[in-house]
Order: structure tokens, then C-alpha cells, then sequence
């Protein structure tokens, strides 16, 4: 009874936690830019540290308790790791008046005006937000994103939705 309750709390905490922030970032960074500040930068590195420390336990301590639960951690933290260190380094923008220019490692470079664009989506689950555009491109901005809610106040008064 006590693992469950301490999970609820646990689990309150992260989501508070990550509201906050995502709120702190949204018109944080320089004017005109789009790109991850320290949060990412911080998950990746505690990711990274998560990923180590199965190792770290199966070499010095308990070598051979557990062993495909260990590599199931390595996996999936790892995994995470290098998503989040690839978002943190290589995704970023800009915006102006004009349009907005976005890249990521996942899907390159996308320059669209904001006279072109056709609808703005909030995605709950995943916390972005999918511009769409006529060329059929689609801009995902992440609501932990520095700077995300200027583009978006910024693409509400400049295009004609």
C-alpha cells in the first residue's frame, strides 16, 4: 500500500513539475528564437546517469542479479538519452514577421511563411504544438521549447485564422 501511495506522489510531483516548466520556457530565450534551454540538456545528462547506473551496479556490486532487467534499463534509458541529447543540440528556429524557419534532426529544415498557415493544434500527449501549413508541411513545436508561445502569439497575429 505504501509503494502505491508513494507512486501517486511521485508521479503528481513529475507532472506539476513538468507544467511548470513548460510554462517558465514558453516565452523564455532570446526574441525570435526557438530552442531548448537547460531542461532538456538536464534530462538528457539524467537519462545518461540512469543509462550508467545499471552498469555501474552489475560491475561493482550485484554481477549478476537481474541481468536482463539491467539491460532493459540501459535500453530504454539510453534510448532516451541520445533523443534528448539529439533535441537539446540540433533542434532549433526562428521567427520574425514574416514566417518561421524550424530544423530538426528528425525531419530538417522547414521555412514557411505565416501567411500560409492553415491551422494550429494542440497535441495533449505528446505537448507540441503541429502548425500546418498549404505546402502541406507540418512545424511541431514542443511546449518545452523557449520561446514556443511568442511563435504562436506571433502566428496568431500575423496569419488569418
Amino acid at each position: 500500500m505504501i509503494s502505491i501511495i508513494s507512486g501517486i506522489i511521485g508521479g503528481a510531483i513529475a507532472l506539476m513539475l513538468t507544467v511548470y516548466i513548460a510554462k517558465q520556457v514558453g516565452k523564455a530565450g532570446a526574441p525570435g528564437q526557438l530552442r531548448f534551454n537547460n531542461f532538456m540538456w538536464t534530462l538528457a545528462v539524467a537519462c545518461l546517469a540512469l543509462t550508467l547506473f545499471p552498469i555501474a551496479l552489475t560491475l561493482f556490486w550485484d554481477h549478476d542479479k537481474d541481468l536482463w532487467a539491467k539491460i532493459g534499463l540501459c535500453i530504454g534509458f539510453g534510448l532516451g538519452a541520445i533523443y534528448c541529447f539529439g533535441e537539446a543540440a540540433f533542434v532549433h528556429g526562428s521567427f520574425d514577421q514574416k514566417g518561421i524557419v524550424f530544423s530538426t534532426p528528425w525531419s530538417g529544415l522547414k521555412q514557411e511563411k505565416w501567411k500560409d498557415l492553415l491551422s494550429v493544434e494542440l497535441n495533449d500527449m505528446c505537448s507540441w504544438y503541429t502548425l500546418t501549413f498549404k505546402s502541406g508541411k507540418k512545424i511541431r513545436l514542443s511546449r518545452y521549447l523557449s520561446g514556443h508561445i511568442s511563435a504562436l502569439e506571433m502566428a496568431d497575429t500575423k496569419s488569418k485564422l
